[in-house]
């Protein structure tokens, strides 16, 4: 079960519409799903994936009914209001000084990604240009992508895509999540890169699973596993006990602020609500009631 710290990144925890499908989630579906109540306002918070497929929706009922009673949507970012050319040329572009270019690349990367090349020449072509860990980032989508998820299907862009009738507040910027990305070394780049190619398919697979199902323990060791092992505590720190403080500090906010309407819906990585320094056990810290609404009754 050793998920790349990488993979569970990008598709438990963070970044980047179409309509929702007519058939319905699996009747054994209960990813993370909270409500948070915080003097005298409510909110319903659910651990998301930044891919999917369209029979992840419509999603539960209860996680439906929610949303359709949600007077703001709030995300990690507004992934309509990304000014990713900006960003890309800042924070996401191959450095030589660095050791961030291409011709850095460590002996193992490159063997690496020479194999992973071979009968994906334009793809690897593309990727040049980039810093390592938007390399992995690629790699990662299109392993998915045959796999049949895609981010079209993420939670967030769904919802965002169904979020017309109401407003929408952020809990961080792209910006931040971008310069976070970008502060890692050259070590843990292309380490990152490494990861993305090799990891099996079913332990992919596996990560899925363990959302839909709702099972926790198992999302939260899959989070921790290889940051432990690679030494990741810089990794592990940066990407989700710092961001849970903040994410946990911006729902308390926007419940306290008397112009914003509730019942608000937020929906964060599924990496964020897990674990006993996550967005969860920061709310009830700072004194908010949360129910688990998968075993316990939620308004």
């Amino acid at each position: 079960m050793a998920t790349s710290r990488w993979r569970r990144l990008l598709t438990l925890g963070t970044l980047m519409l179409s309509g929702i499908a007519s058939c319905w989630a699996m009747p054994s579906d209960k990813p993370p799903f909270y409500q948070v109540q915080w003097q005298g306002k409510t909110a319903y918070l659910l651990g998301s994936i930044h891919i999917g497929r369209a029979d992840f929706y419509p999603m539960p009922a209860q996680i439906e009914t929610a949303l359709s009673k949600a007077k703001g949507l709030v995300l990690e970012i507004d992934l309509s209001k990304i000014d990713g050319r900006t960003l890309l040329q800042q924070y996401a572009m191959a450095d030589k000084s660095k050791g961030l270019d291409w011709q850095s690349r460590d002996t193992q990367t490159l063997e690496t990604m020479e194999k992973y090349c071979i009968g994906k020449v334009s793809l690897c072509q593309s990727l040049q240009s980039f810093a390592p860990w938007l390399q992995a980032t690629q790699v990662n989508l299109f392993r998915y992508k045959d796999l049949g998820y895609s981010a079209e299907y993420g939670v967030d862009m769904q919802f965002l895509g169904r979020a017309t009738n109401m407003p929408v507040f952020e809990l961080e910027t792209a910006q931040s999540q971008f310069e976070m990305l970008s502060s890692f070394n050259s070590q843990t780049q292309w380490a990152m890169v490494r990861d993305a190619i090799n990891l099996p398919d079913d332990e992919l697979l596996e990560l899925i699973s363990a959302w839909r199902s709702g099972d926790e323990t198992a999302l939260d060791g899959l989070m921790q596993e290889q940051f432990a092992e690679q030494g990741g505590d810089e990794m592990l720190d940066k990407i989700l006990w710092q961001r849970n403080h903040t994410m946990a500090d911006g729902i308390i906010k926007l419940l306290g602020a008397e112009s914003i309407q509730a019942p608000l819906f937020v929906v964060v990585g599924a990496g964020h609500v897990v674990g006993d320094k996550s967005v969860v056990q920061r709310l009830k810290q700072a004194g908010a009631k949360v129910t688990a609404c998968w075993q316990e009754v939620c308004e």
